[in-house]
This record gives structure tokens, sequence and C-alpha cells, in this order.
């Protein structure tokens, strides 16, 4: 959930041209105590407002295959509803936030008279872009939205200069990729329903070796892997891997290390699987460009939670539970049809954020009640 100010400026713009429609009472009380951070008090407006925002974006990725009430569904099994696991991860994150403010200029960081009016414009432009029942639903008053996209800033701020002490030296045998195809034939049986497991008989163990004999012979002869499985009606993918951190089976990754650009392995069994191996690069170089990059992003994530951490640790926070819990999801926030995000936008001025909030490809959130859904609880933000 960490975005700097730019990004989060854009995203607010986003919301900004379309958050309207909203329907119905809201009878959050914006003004209770959230959590207490170190003494500090947080509104529940903040926590109301940061969800809905985050909600809004995840509507557009789920909505689509689960439904749009997918936020009261369990979906990751966990036996917990979807909005209640977003609406945790926004406590955590405003905890951060309010952890990073607190100790912030003891690295001698802090936001610009600018940055702090950039976000003032920024919540400006959104309060009047906005009606007063969609204000409502998100908790957005000036010193709400104002606040939330200046500890975003602050974050951000921290973040870049904590990332700013690691070593920016990589090893480059460590990151080094290698792109491979492979086609796999799983020997393993079937299990059904109820977990029992049928294993192939030595004849369909013999008959899968063949066909595997078969795609490599071809392969061979052709050149291509792909169309050599293809034309047994089976695939070949296509991976990179490197020193460490490789999803390969050790077997398949011995042989394929010891292959040159262009080469073939011979079948390669495992416990449960048959492979044949192709060799496209030993040195594939976007592939360790993007390792080389993984590999600084982990450092500097690194460096700013050896730091955070231990403050996080000290602090003490409470949690109002109660409060937390008005924040329900019968309120839904989906996108706009393409053609209406393009009229808003037309009505929008420009030049009142940071440069390129305007090319923003994506489109904007609305929020709205679904018509069948029951009306929102006396806490609905």
């Amino acid at each position: 959930m960490r975005k700097n100010m730019a990004g989060l400026l854009i995203l607010l713009f986003v919301m900004t041209t379309a958050l309207t429609g909203c329907t119905g009472s809201n009878k959050l009380n914006s003004t209770a105590e959230a959590m207490n951070v170190g003494g500090v008090s947080v509104p529940l407006g903040e926590v109301n407002f940061y969800l809905r925002y985050q909600q809004t974006q995840v509507q557009g990725m789920y909505g689509a295959f689960f439904g749009e009430d997918f936020m009261n569904q369990d979906l990751m099994g966990l036996g917990t509803p979807y909005g209640v696991t977003v609406r945790d991860t926004v406590v955590e994150t405003l905890q951060e936030y309010y952890v990073v403010e607190a100790h912030a200029e003891e690295l001698g960081v802090s936001l610009t008279d600018e940055e702090k009016n950039q976000a003032a414009e920024a919540a400006r432009t959104f309060l009047a872009a906005n009606d007063s029942k969609a204000l409502n639903a998100m908790s957005a008053d000036e010193a709400t939205v104002t606040h939330v996209l200046q500890l975003t800033a602050l974050q951000s701020k921290v973040y870049a200069d904590r990332a700013a002490t690691i070593d920016t030296e990589v090893d480059p045998a460590s990151v080094a990729q290698k792109r491979i195809s492979y086609v796999v034939s799983s020997i393993a049986g079937t299990t059904d329903e109820e977990g029992n497991v049928a294993e192939l008989s030595e004849e369909e163990t013999a008959e899968k070796r063949t066909q595997m004999e078969t795609i490599l012979a071809d392969a061979k002869e052709g050149g291509d892997l792909n169309a050599a499985a293809e034309a047994q009606e089976m695939t070949a993918s296509s991976i990179t891997y490197g020193k460490d951190g490789s999803s390969l089976e050790e077997a398949v990754q011995s042989a394929a290390d010891a292959l040159s650009d262009g080469e073939f392995s011979d079948i390669i069994e495992t416990e449960n699987s048959l492979y044949i191996v192709y060799m496209e690069s030993t040195f594939d170089e976007d592939a360790t460009e993007t390792a080389r990059e993984n590999e600084l992003s982990r450092r500097e994530q690194a460096a700013y939670d050896e730091w955070y951490t231990p403050l996080f640790e000290e602090t003490e926070i409470t949690v109002n539970d109660e409060v937390i819990q008005t924040l329900t999801f019968d309120r839904i926030f989906s996108m706009p049809e393409e053609e209406e995000a393009e009229e808003l936008e037309d009505t929008e001025g420009e030049g009142e954020l940071e440069a390129g909030a305007e090319d923003d490809p994506e489109q904007e959130p609305t929020e709205e009640n679904e018509e069948a859904a029951q009306e929102p609880s006396e806490g609905e933000g």
C-alpha cells in the first residue's frame, strides 16, 4: 500500500472525477478514536477514507470475477471476509505511517512547504469535484484527505532516505539468469475427490516415456520444442532461473546447468514427473537486469525495516476494535463505464496536481450503492 506523493495524487485525481452518486445516510462517527499510536489519536475518518480508497482499487480487480459484493466473501479461504482483510491491512498501514511521522525528523526528513501545499491543494480539488454524499461516505473532509496525503508522502521520503544508504554493488554471478523451455509429463497417478491416489501402471508409465521420447526426437530434428510438444497435445513452458531461488526440481536444474545454448537434455525422471529441457540462453540479459533490480529493492526494504521495525515494536499501540468494526462493506465502490469516465475527465480542470496526473491511463472509480443491497448499517462509512 506504499505510494509516493505523485502516485497517490494521481490516484486521488482519478477518484476525483467520478466518485459521485452516493445515496443513503452516513452515520459514521468520523471523529471517534480508531486507534492510538504512541499517544497520538487516529480518527476513524482517516481509516475510513484510506479504506475506501483501497476498496476502490481492488473493486476493479476482483469485482468482475467474484461479483460486486466480493468484499463480504471469504475469497482467500481464511474464514474471514476479504473486506476485513483489507481493513486490517489499512489499519496496519496507518499505524506504520503514524510511527514514521513521529520519528522522521530523527533522520532529518520532513515535508517541504511545497509538498504540504501540494497535498492541501489536491485535497481541495478532490472535495470540490465531489458531492456531499460521496464525501460523507468516505469521511473526506479537507483535514482528513490532506493529512492522509501528507502521511503517505512522508513515509515515501523516509523510505527513500533509508534506501539511499544501501550498497548498490551487486555481484553479477549472484543474479545471472538462464532461460529454458521445458516439457513436463506427470507420472504421479491420479487423485480422486476423497484424496485416494491411483498409481499409474507400468504400461501407462511406459506410454508416457515413449511420448516424451517422441517429443524429444521431433524437437531435435525440427529445433522447436514447443511444436514437438503440441504435436503430442502437450505444451512447452519457458522460464528463467538463477543461482538462487529457482523453483525447478534439483535434478531438472542440474540437467539444465549442463546444457549450452541450443542444446536439449535427455529425458529427466524425478519422483513424480518426466522432463525435457531446452536451453534457450545461458544468459538472459533482461531477466538478469530484473533480478539485479529485485536484489536492490530487497536491500532497500531491509534498510527501511531495520530502521522502522524497532520503532514500531517500542511504540505503544491500542486499537479500538469496536470502532473499527463499524467500517463495513454495504456500499459498492466500482469503476465507471469508459465513456462515462471520459466525459467526467473532460469536465475537470488541468494543472492542479503534479505534472503527469492528467496522463494516468486508469479509469476513474465511482462509489455507489448497489440497488439490490440492503441499507447500510448505522455504522457504515
